[in-house]
């Protein structure tokens, strides 16, 4: 408590902002949507309003910030042009909300962005298992969580038994496609069809794909844990994936995010995989901005995540590593 008051304090001082707020920032997002307070809040911190995306936008450029693209990011980092206070939109998964939401705000003040699709939801072959067991929660105030009897009938032990749900859902998968049995073994029942209507379609990413505003990457196929893999597993994933944007997009990406990216779940040798596969960029969970520095480490590189009533200067905090590079 007495560390974490004086972290707070030592951020505060503008010398410190200055050091550790770097030369860029990319910022994290994955849903844009109206905010439901019925629903369960580890699913709904997921999103950002669009009244708040736009509030957000709007006082960023008042405030001197400039949104680039991510291969304009690029470039700046290898030609060591990269201006301060630059912000870069990155987007994960491939929700239509992206479209129905957030597009018109981008279009509307001219912001870049970038989404990570993940082939499987375009396909229709992903596994939201999460919205699944949110339904399942919502639906019950009294659930079996392996043997244990839980009383759910508040939001909070809703929330609280989502959380351990979801670590053992987690920890038993590989990737999305696996889930499906595990929550079988949780006594949960779903179709995953049901939640087809939450993704981008493959016509409606091509529709997207002719605004130079916007730049695909890719997030796999199937959203693998990569610890859990063998190299040769994920290499099979991302072509997978890099296929299916070709087949239906005539698209290539250059510029990847890792399913799951911090630490834990991607080393250095995932690092050093995605530039023999040929990736410009890819981009992690770990937390930190982007630094002249990072032209040696840009398949490493880290973000910021955004959600409601989020700040930017929040961000400009004491690290025990002033550069995120592993």
């Amino acid at each position: 408590m007495i560390k974490n008051t004086l972290i707070n304090q030592i951020s505060k001082i503008k010398f410190v902002q200055k050091i550790f707020k770097g030369k860029a920032t990319i910022l994290m997002l994955h849903r844009i949507s109206p905010l439901n307070h019925q629903k369960i809040p580890a699913n709904e911190n997921m999103k950002v309003s669009p009244e708040f995306l736009e509030d957000f936008i709007i006082k960023a450029k008042s405030q001197g910030y400039r949104f680039i693209s991510v291969d304009s990011m690029y470039e700046g980092l290898m030609n060591n042009t990269l201006e301060e206070k630059s912000l870069i939109v990155t987007i994960d998964d491939g929700y239509k909300d992206n479209l129905e939401f957030g597009y018109p705000i981008f279009k509307k003040h001219q912001i870049p962005f970038c989404i990570y699709v993940c082939t499987s939801f375009p396909e229709n072959t992903h596994n939201m298992w999460w919205f699944a067991l949110e339904d399942y929660l919502l639906k019950n105030n009294r659930v079996n969580l392996l043997g244990e009897f839980l009383n759910i009938s508040s939001k909070e032990s809703k929330q609280e038994a989502f959380l351990k749900f979801r670590e053992i859902i987690i920890a038993n998968s590989n990737n999305y496609e696996d889930a499906t049995g595990i929550m079988n073994q949780l006594g949960i029942f779903y179709d995953p069809r049901d939640y087809d209507r939450l993704a981008l379609k493959y016509e409606e990413i091509r529709t997207l794909l002719k605004d130079e505003l916007v730049t695909i990457g890719n997030h796999t196929h199937t959203h693998p844990i990569f610890s859990n893999l063998a190299q040769e597993e994920i290499i099979a994933d991302i072509k997978k994936a890099n296929s299916a944007f070709k087949t239906h997009l005539n698209h290539t990406p250059k510029h990847f995010a890792y399913p799951f990216g911090s630490r834990i779940e991607v080393k250095k040798e995932h690092f050093e995989l995605l530039k023999i596969l040929g990736f410009k960029t890819a981009v992690t969970t770990r937390n930190g901005h982007i630094y002249p520095q990072h032209k040696n480490f840009m398949t490493c590189l880290p973000r910021v995540f955004v959600t409601e009533n989020f700040e930017l200067q929040s961000t400009f905090r004491l690290r025990k590593k002033i550069i995120i590079t592993d």
